[in-house]
């Protein structure tokens, strides 16, 4: 039977194309034997995608990629025992073609270039292949039997990372060398920083910010950030002495991340080599001296956050703070739902104490059955003891507060309450929390973990009602502060100042927006997104400010800066009530925030013409629109569908053939190796990638085919993704869409900046030109 195959892309993918002498596409039978992908519990499908892996050999003084190009690919640095197995490998697959009558008959798969040799090559190749086999042993030799630290380092150093930058610190330059001469910034003091002895880059090893070197050895990956984001390469990277490097794209990189294993590991040496010099970058830790900053890496932890899970909240004790990693953090006041102290009243706590026995006997409806059974025994003798006294002691009111603070924080609904937000308001029947969920998704586990601790609240408030305070009249209306990314640190004040938290955090998802219902077939939209944190404890902090003067001045100024800030916001919050509302669940159920280069139209100004999508048609040569002027209206603006550009962009994540990635200025692109099978587009929150139809159907070439385990079956590519590239490939470079709008009513934004940062004047747009 044949074995079937997906799909093939119509082409090969760049990194296949970019082949020098030297270079080669290796079998899926050679790419096994590689103990990286030996070591997976599912190893990539490298029959189903021939040509996503090329092996690069270099020679002293090749050039393997340069700074500041962008990069869809990442390198593995083969050890030479894995070279060693692909060699003998290949050598007795070309024996085999050689002589076919011969004694061997292990199934071999012939290499691409072996079958297309004629008699007299192949022995040639033979021959080369003897030899370099020969070496190979006499180097693994040598590895083996090195007998110390050094000497083995020595023999697996092969390459060497290069930084080319000024840094000088009074130069400031765009792009990237402007980010690493930033590096070298002033402090909030106006004092120059002395420059870290380590500048991190896109690599296992650090910089060493003297030589502006990092050495490379053998088993070691690189380029994977640029890999994964589509980010300008952070260094040039030559190679020193002879060795393989095996380029690989995207597809096969998200297996080896999907490895529990491989994570574990790879996550071990970012804390090792690189997280440490990470967190040096801050501005807080400039003016630490080497001891003083060896004193908090031992201390540096790496946490993660689920979609939706509560980093932190307000009126918390400040015990750490953190340094986001990836993902984005959004910060909001007023959104606690803990109970408080702080909220009671002394007369309060004896109506609580009574109500709450009274309902714990009597088990009068659902939902004060299911606080009850959320009790303690224990808790319930004590309950009933405080509700037989004339005052509640102070002992018990925290235990009150604790045992009904558990209840809160409890992960998810009970069952019993139902699956759906319908369900839930008709077991519970309670008119103030339909209200305050109307806006939450109509499936209780799609809810935020600070949503069901809303709700959870509110049914404690059902349940002791006229006795336990309401939240909503103790904190006031939600206010989202801001929405943090990858290098920004949040929690510093409070542990500074040792006061409770002084905002909610939470992991910012994409939201249910349902624009994947429109695509046929589709799944479930959205995959999860996650937050990955360092963390360092607020003890060992406060004891290094104690002893370094500079770094205690500069925490303070950066302190009164943000509260600064944050006072500012409140008074503009109290004559702007569009701040609140941008904190609302329709602003968030839009997913409005994710845009780096949202499109807004505005109504007020748009006549209907349609010059937006003929421009946008016209600027592509297949003819088909990136823009669809249809989608949710927020305010005066309507937010079509077509790419925003995400701060967070899922529609990356999974696809098998390593097509979608970023192109050289950050837009998301789709390359023509596209295999059609729509995961993009159904990862999409907000409908913005479309599957157009080929009128031919695309086949592999001739050199695909030849990867391929005889009897295999291949499926035509008959549709592919199209997405908006923001008319980075069209000259000029600028929006067409915004370029030929002759009303100035179409626009593209910053979200950030549009809606937030900018409270008193308007965003910074995309205007046409004139």
């Amino acid at each position: 039977m044949a074995k079937a195959v997906q799909m093939l892309p119509p082409s090969f993918p760049e990194v296949a194309r970019e082949m020098q002498i030297g270079d080669e596409v290796l079998t899926a039978q050679e790419l096994q034997l590689i103990s990286v992908f030996e070591e997976l519990k599912k190893a990539p499908s490298f029959e189903k995608f021939p040509g996503f892996t090329v092996l690069r050999r270099c020679w002293p003084g090749r050039v393997v990629c340069e700074q500041g190009d962008a990069g869809a690919t990442a390198f593995l640095v083969l050890s030479s025992h894995d070279v060693l197995e692909i060699r003998q490998q290949q050598l007795a697959s070309l024996r085999a073609l050689n002589d076919p009558d011969g004694t061997d008959d292990a199934e071999q798969t012939p290499h691409l270039y072996f079958s297309q040799l004629d008699a007299v090559e192949r022995e040639g190749r033979e021959a080369e292949l003897v030899a370099e086999i020969e070496e190979l042993e006499i180097s693994c030799r040598e590895m083996d039997e090195a007998v110390d630290e050094e000497s083995r380092t020595n023999l697996q150093q092969v390459a060497s990372a290069q930084l080319v930058v000024s840094l000088d610190a009074t130069r400031r330059r765009r792009g990237l060398k402007g980010w690493l001469n930033g590096l070298f910034r002033k402090t909030p003091g106006g004092d120059a920083v002395t420059a870290p002895r380590l500048i991190p880059i896109d690599g296992p090893t650090d910089i060493d910010a003297n030589s502006c070197q990092a050495p490379l050895f053998e088993g070691e990956l690189f380029g994977e950030m640029s890999c994964m984001n589509r980010a300008p390469r952070s260094a040039n990277v030559v190679a020193t002495r002879e060795c393989y490097l095996l380029e690989i794209m995207r597809n096969v990189l998200d297996t080896l991340h999907n490895d529990p294993q491989y994570k574990e590991r790879m996550d071990a040496v970012y804390r090792e080599r690189v997280l440490e010099a990470h967190v040096r970058q801050l501005s807080l830790f400039g003016k630490l001296t080497d001891e003083e900053f060896g004193s908090l890496q031992e201390h540096i932890e790496l946490v993660t956050f689920e979609s939706g899970q509560v980093i932190c909240e307000e009126h918390e004790a400040s015990d750490c703070f953190y340094l986001i990693r990836s993902g984005v953090v959004k910060v909001t006041a007023n959104s606690w739902c803990r109970l408080r102290a702080e909220e009671f009243a002394d007369d309060d706590w004896k109506p609580v104490v009574s109500q709450l026995w009274e309902k714990c006997r009597a088990g009068e409806d659902l939902v004060s059955g299911l606080v009850a059974d959320a009790l303690s025994d224990e808790f319930r003798e004590q309950l009933q003891e405080a509700a037989g006294n004339e005052e509640v002691p102070e002992e018990f009111r925290a235990t009150l507060l604790e045992s009904l603070n558990e209840f809160i924080c409890v992960e998810g609904l009970p069952k019993t309450l139902g699956k759906t937000r319908s369900e839930l308001l008709e077991n519970a029947g309670d008119d103030v929390l339909r209200v305050a969920i109307e806006e939450f998704s109509e499936s209780c586990a799609n809810w935020s973990e600070l949503e069901t601790r809303t709700c959870r609240r509110l049914l404690l408030e059902q349940v002791l009602r006229g006795s336990l305070p309401r939240r909503e009249a103790s904190a006031g209306p939600r206010r989202t502060q801001a929405y943090l990314g990858r290098g920004d640190s949040l929690g510093e004040i409070g542990v500074v100042l040792e006061e409770p938290r002084s905002a909610t955090c939470t992991a910012y998802d994409h939201p249910d927006s349902g624009f994947h219902q429109r695509i046929p077939d589709s799944r479930t939209g959205a995959v999860p997104s996650r937050v990955e944190l360092v963390r360092i404890s607020g003890a060992v902090f406060q004891d290094l400010m104690a002893s370094s003067k500079p770094l205690n001045d500069a925490v303070h100024q950066i302190i009164e800066k943000r509260q600064q800030a944050s006072r500012d916001q409140e008074r503009r919050a109290a004559i702007d009530l569009s701040l609140i509302e941008r904190g609302q669940p329709r602003f968030e159920q839009l997913g409005l925030i994710q845009g780096q280069r949202l499109m807004l139209i505005d109504l007020d100004r748009c006549t209907r013409c349609g010059s937006c999508v003929e421009a946008c048609i016209a600027a592509h040569d297949d003819g088909n629109t990136r823009l669809y002027l249809d989608g949710p209206r927020y305010g005066s603006y309507l937010v079509p569908l077509t790419c925003r550009n995400c701060l967070d962009p899922v529609c990356m994540i999974g696809c098998p053939v390593g097509a979608i990635n970023r192109g050289d200025s950050g837009e998301i692109a789709i390359r023509n190796w596209c295999i059609g099978c729509r995961m993009c587009a159904e990862q999409c929150p907000y409908g913005s990638i479309q599957m157009n139809h080929l009128p031919v159907p695309a086949a592999p070439d001739e050199q695909q085919l030849k990867l391929l385990p005889p009897g295999s079956d291949v499926k035509k590519v008959t549709e592919r993704a199209v997405v908006c590239d923001m008319c980075e490939s069209v000259p000029g470079g600028s929006p067409s869409c915004v370029y030929s709008c002759p009303h100035d009513a179409a626009m593209r934004v910053d979200a950030r900046e549009f809606f937030f940062d900018a409270a008193d004047v308007p965003g910074e747009v995309e205007e046409p030109v004139s």
